[in-house]
C-alpha cells in the first residue's frame, strides 16, 4: 500500500484535512490528480534538488570506486597469515557489529576537534602541507589532483563503511580452489602475478553484489533524502513522493548500467 499511495500521490496535490483548527489533528488526506506537475516542479523549479542530486551521485561514484578498491586490498591483506591477524579482522569487522556507532561519535569527534582548530587557526597539518598544492606543483592534471585530494579527505568514510564488503570479498577469497595457488607457485609466479592471474578474477563474481550494497547504502545516507524529508514535515505529500520516485529512478538507472557492464566482464568459475 505505500508503494501504491507513493505513486498516486506523486501526480496528485496532496491536501490534509484536520479535525479542528485549535488540535490540528488529521482525519484523512484529499488527493487531486494533477499530472506531472510536480515532477515539473522538482525538476524545473525547485532550487536546490537538482544540484544535491547531482553533487549526491558523483559521492556514490566516488563511494564506489574507493570502496571497492580498498575493501579488495584489505580483504586479500586479512586473508593472508600474519600475527595478530583475528585482531585485526575484528577492528575492520567491530563497525558492522556495533552498527557503526561507535565510528560514527568518534567521526562526530573528529570533527568537533577539527572544526575547534580551524577556528581558533590551528590547523597545523594543511600549514605544514597542502596535499592539493603538492600535487599541481608536480604536475599531476587538475582532473587527477581533485580526485585523488577528494579521496584522501573522505578515507575516514571509506574505512567505516567498507566492513561489509570486506566480508564479502573475504569470503570470496576463501572459496577459491587452493590448488590453483599451489600450481602458480609450482610455475614461479609471484604474488603480484597471482592476484591478477587468480585472485581478482576468481573474485569478481563478488564485485556486483558489492557495487549493489554500497550504492544502496550510499542511497540511505545521501543528503538528498534531507531535502525530501523536509517536503514531509511540511505535509506537501505529492512533491515528496516525485522527489522519492525521481531519486530512485536516477539509483536504478545507475545500478542497471553498471551491473549491465559488469556482466560482461565478470568471470563465473565452472567446476
Amino acid at each position: 500500500m505505500p508503494f501504491i499511495s507513493t505513486i498516486i500521490y506523486s501526480f496528485s496535490n496532496v491536501i490534509r484535512v484536520t479535525e479542528t483548527d485549535v488540535t490540528g489533528s488529521a482525519i484523512g488526506t484529499v488527493t487531486e490528480w494533477v499530472g506531472f506537475d510536480n515532477y515539473k516542479y522538482v525538476w524545473n523549479v525547485h532550487g536546490t534538488f537538482k544540484e544535491t542530486l547531482f553533487s549526491s551521485f558523483t559521492g556514490t561514484l566516488l563511494d564506489v570506486l574507493l570502496i571497492l578498491i580498498f575493501s579488495l586490498i584489505v580483504a586479500v591483506v586479512l586473508n593472508s597469515k600474519f600475527r595478530g591477524r583475528a585482531f585485526v579482522r575484528a577492528v575492520f569487522f567491530m563497525p558492522v557489529i556495533f552498527n557503526s556507532q561507535a565510528i560514527d561519535a568518534a567521526m562526530a569527534a573528529g570533527s568537533a576537534l577539527t572544526d575547534a582548530m580551524e577556528e581558533s587557526g590551528q590547523d597545523i597539518f594543511s600549514t605544514m602541507f597542502n596535499f592539493s598544492d603538492f600535487l599541481t606543483n608536480a604536475n599531476i592534471p587538475v582532473v587527477a589532483v581533485n580526485f585523488l585530494t577528494t579521496a584522501s579527505d573522505s578515507i575516514f568514510d571509506v574505512i567505516s563503511y567498507s566492513g561489509v564488503q570486506i566480508l564479502i570479498f573475504l569470503s570470496g577469497i576463501q572459496s577459491v580452489p587452493k590448488h590453483l595457488y599451489e600450481a602458480a607457485k609450482m610455475e614461479g609466479a609471484t604474488q603480484y602475478e597471482m592476484f591478477w592471474k587468480i585472485t581478482l578474477p576468481m573474485v569478481s563474481a563478488m564485485i556486483p553484489t558489492v557495487v549493489v550494497y554500497t550504492v544502496v547504502d550510499s542511497y540511505l545516507r545521501s543528503s538528498v533524502n534531507t531535502v525530501i524529508a523536509t517536503y514531509a514535515k511540511d505535509s506537501n505529500y505529492g512533491v515528496h513522493a516525485a522527489m522519492s520516485w525521481i531519486y530512485l529512478g536516477v539509483v536504478a538507472l545507475f545500478l542497471i548500467i553498471v551491473l549491465g557492464i559488469l556482466s560482461k566482464v565478470v568471470f563465473y568459475y565452472d567446476n
